[in-house]
This record gives C-alpha cells, sequence and structure tokens, in this order.
C-alpha cells in the first residue's frame, strides 16, 4: 500500500514538510508519480511504531563513547566516572532489540541530506575529510548485509562540512534525485578515530543501519552491535 505525503504525516503526526525531508534524506522510501510523492505504507507504519519512546538517548559525546567501548578502546574524552556510567550503559543495552539501539545512538550525528551536481557529490564521498557511511557500506565492513540504496553516506566533522559544502556548491535539504546523506559529527576528534580504527567503524555503521527503513539492514545492525557488547562483557568478566 502507498500513501501520500498528507497521508502519511497524519500516520506519523508529523508536519508534511517533516515527511518531504524524510523521503530526501532516505528515511522513508517513495515514489514520485507525476508531481506528488507516494510513499511505501509499510515503511511509514515501520516508522511509527519507532516514533514510541524506547528509552533516553545518549548524547553525542557518550554515544561515541559507547561505541569506542564496544570496539575496545577507552573513550578518553570522557572523565572516569562519566565513562563508568557508560559501561553501565553497556551492560544494559547487550539484550536489548534494535528500537533500543537505534534510541540510545540517535545523537552520534546530525543526519543533514544534500544535493548538489553529480561530480561534486562524488568528490564529496571521496574527500579526504569524509568517512565512508551508512548500510551501502555494510558488506565492506563486515555485517551481513548487501544493501541497494543508491544514496551514499558519509560521516563529516562540523567544521570540514562547512568548508566542503562551500567549496562544492552542495545543498542542505536539496530533494535531488542526485543526492548524498552527511552524518555531522561534532565531537572533536571522533573523525579520525573512526579512519584509525576499522572496528570502531564498523560499530558505526552497524549503527546506521538502525536507522534504515529495510528490516534486514536493522536486523545487521543489531546482530553486530549486540555480538561486541557481548564480547566487551566478556573481556571485562
Amino acid at each position: 500500500m502507498e500513501l501520500s505525503v498528507a497521508e502519511a504525516a497524519e500516520r506519523l503526526q508529523l508536519d508534511e514538510s517533516r515527511v518531504r525531508q524524510l523521503v530526501n534524506a532516505g528515511d522513508l522510501p517513495a515514489r514520485r508519480a507525476g508531481k506528488v510523492w507516494l510513499l511505501d505504507g509499510d515503511a511509514v507504519a515501520l516508522m511509527s511504531r519507532r516514533a514510541r519512546p524506547q528509552g533516553r538517548p545518549l548524547s553525542e559525546r557518550r554515544a561515541w563513547a559507547l561505541l569506542d567501548l564496544l570496539a575496545g578502546g577507552d573513550a578518553p574524552w570522557l572523565a572516569a566516572p562519566a565513562r563508568s556510567q557508560v559501561r553501565s550503559v553497556l551492560r544494559r543495552m547487550a539484550s536489548l532489540g534494535a528500537d533500543e539501539w537505534r534510541a540510545a545512538l540517535r545523537n552520534r550525528g546530525q543526519k543533514v541530506p544534500v544535493g548538489g551536481h553529480s561530480a561534486a557529490l562524488r568528490r564529496l564521498v571521496q574527500a579526504s575529510e569524509a568517512v565512508p557511511a551508512g548500510p551501502h557500506e555494510a558488506s565492506a565492513h563486515g555485517l551481513d548485509l548487501v544493501a541497494f540504496s543508491a544514496r551514499p553516506e558519509v560521516y563529516l566533522d562540523v567544521i570540514a562540512w562547512a568548508d566542503l559544502s562551500r567549496a562544492l556548491h552542495l545543498d542542505e535539504e536539496a530533494s535531488s534525485s542526485s543526492s548524498a546523506v552527511v552524518r555531522l559529527v561534532h565531537e572533536d576528534g571522533i573523525i579520525d578515530r573512526l579512519r584509525a580504527n576499522e572496528r570502531l567503524l564498523a560499530l558505526a555503521i552497524a549503527a546506521d543501519c538502525l536507522d534504515d527503513a529495510d528490516p534486514r539492514a536493522n536486523l545487521a545492525g543489531m546482530e553486530l552491535l549486540r555480538s561486541a557488547a557481548a564480547q566487551a562483557l566478556g573481556a571485562q568478566a
């Protein structure tokens, strides 16, 4: 079943403009029929279920700390008491499902849909400042998933994004079919850490998979995160 933007907005209890932003970001599958968008009804239903409270999200610093601890790191940007609190979250999260993991980690990066000339978008994805992200990178980083999304995603810190968006003439929240998604990271040092630590990057991509409309991506992301949590807790025992 397909829904109009207005019908999807009513079911999600959102403004129609916000629904269009979700379509542009690739969070809600849709197709154009003439001048209107038709949204996948199952994806809207899934997002409606996700909108129900699933636990308090971690701050950006603590979300990255949780992923770093899962990767075997020590989250050095946190003070010892805060790091201990995140370890407690890790123990609690180990047996929880995709919705709870998604809620806990959703502040790790601001998701921004961007558009521009196809050559400029290629330069964005290939930029040395960018780190590959999203479900389409899953199989390259050890997740049991082949994603068919044509929309590339990257992690970038906010300063690099400001420079690249100006240099490449990219537009935020553009509706171009030739588009990408930037996940903006505000915490200093995280991008360098992702670039240097393959395990951390794989876990960040697993978290990205939880945001996808495809249940297969959700399952692949949850399985890797829970496996990492079991390993981390086993190492602490």
